[in-house]
């Protein structure tokens, strides 16, 4: 079996993989709850709250929490995504127990002293100024608040500055209480360890936790409103853009053929966007592709960072290869090749128990089918050629283009000359 899935008495799911050829554990707490669920107000609120467990329990001071981890070789973090926050930690089989305790105290018993909020808000907002200096990375944000505008979608995970500043111990607090119950949480494992001992550590430190309110947010609507083209001006060497479209929800098994299209354009050194863009014309440094989706919605995204006098040209490539997509039958040797690179790098990702900790959580806690490793690879090899050109004919239009670049120039007319020819 890939996983096996037990419920401890608040009916919080443990989902959890057994392996015996190693000697570590990666253990995760995930909590239904991310940035599509915030009001606009205090945006940010769940990535701020990630943030503050980790500076001290009822029980343990932030140090504390630090060295009972790390002073076993232990690894520790935390992430916030639009629909989940995630806390893990990786750590050898017979300090199990220790991992269990060190997060079941961050997320039962946080401390919200009223300094610690003070400083970590500090600390975020510089964060959020890395964010905006950081033009390659802050591309991707400012291409979802184009794509999903006016929706909880578009919002930075990181919140604004502003909103951030208004978020208060008393929101934390009530924060925690609402959405840190048993019906939000999931649990998930996967290395050495005896599966009699895991139910008992379960049970022993998160039958506790309560039961308030299951999350609920706001489902996206939006209508395709393209081309639609979003440019902040900043000062740059270089012009970092993301050009995408909005495509299937998790649950689509349409993601799948997406998964294959995606390496195909520019998922790898391999796809044409990396071989017209880079290898032949030298056009940009980096340039890729990728997918995400949400419970309602999902967004194939091709992103580089060039110099301006190069966007144009750049662009013509990027609308040309969209083009041959939909209009030129993909070959059986190029089909071949995508899929046997997703195929590897699933089996392969899924050797370290990190990942795959990950990889049962994250389906564990936003889907209603789990799909085995088997499943995956089936349904990767099934897509055909056929299948590509018709999700790419669904999608790859006009009406569904959405761009957003900072850059030192305002080149709105030129990028949407070339999107309205498309």
């Amino acid at each position: 079996m890939d996983w096996d899935i037990f419920r401890i008495s608040n009916d919080i799911p443990v989902i959890y993989k057994e392996k015996t050829d190693g000697f570590s554990t990666a253990l995760a707490v995930w909590i239904k709850i991310g940035s599509r669920y915030e009001p606009s107000a205090i945006n940010g609120i769940s990535h701020f709250t990630e943030h503050i467990l980790f500076k001290g329990t009822k029980t343990r001071t932030a140090q504390d929490i630090k060295e009972s981890i790390e002073g076993k070789g232990g690894s520790f973090n935390a992430f916030t995504s639009e629909e989940l926050t995630c806390y893990y930690i990786k750590i050898l089989e017979q300090y199990l127990d220790t991992a269990f305790d060190v997060l079941s105290d961050m997320v039962k018993n946080p401390l919200l002293a009223s300094q610690d909020i003070k400083n970590e808000r500090n600390v975020i907002i510089e964060e959020i100024k890395m964010y905006y200096d950081t033009p390659a990375r802050f591309v991707h944000d400012l291409f979802d608040q184009t794509i999903f505008e006016n929706h909880p979608l578009g919002c930075l995970i990181s919140g604004t500055e502003q909103t951030v500043s208004a978020i208060t111990k008393e929101y934390i607090s009530g924060f925690i209480k609402k959405y840190y119950s048993n019906k939000n949480i999931v649990i998930s494992a996967c290395g050495k360890f005896d599966k009699e001992k895991i139910k008992t550590m379960a049970e022993k430190y998160f039958s506790s936790v309560g039961g308030m309110e299951k999350t609920n947010f706001i489902p996206f609507e939006g209508k395709d409103c393209g081309p639609k083209v979003n440019i902040k001006i900043q000062k740059t060497e270089q012009a970092h853009f993301c050009l995408g479209c909005r495509t299937y929800q998790k649950e689509d098994e349409r993601n799948f053929i997406l998964t294959v299209l995606n390496v195909i354009l520019g998922g790898n050194m391999s796809s044409r966007l990396f071989n017209e863009v880079r290898e032949k014309r030298g056009l940009a440094y980096e340039i890729r592709s990728y997918a995400k989706s949400y419970y309602d919605t999902g967004s194939f995204v091709i992103s580089a960072g060039l110099a301006l006098p190069k966007l144009s040209e750049c662009m013509e490539i990027i609308c040309d290869e969209f083009k041959k997509i939909l209009n030129e039958k993909i070959s059986e040797e190029e089909i071949t090749r995508a899929k046997e690179f997703i195929v590897s790098h699933v089996l392969m990702g899924l050797e370290d128990n990190l990942e795959y900790s990950m990889w049962l959580g994250e389906q564990m806690a936003t889907k209603k089918k789990l799909h085995t490793i088997k499943e995956i690879e089936e349904k990767i090899r099934a897509v055909s050629a056929e299948d590509v050109l018709k999700i790419s004919s669904e999608f790859l239009r006009k009406e569904n283009l959405y761009f957003a670049m900072i850059s030192s120039e305002d080149k709105k007319d030129e990028v949407m000359n070339i999107l309205e020819r498309f």
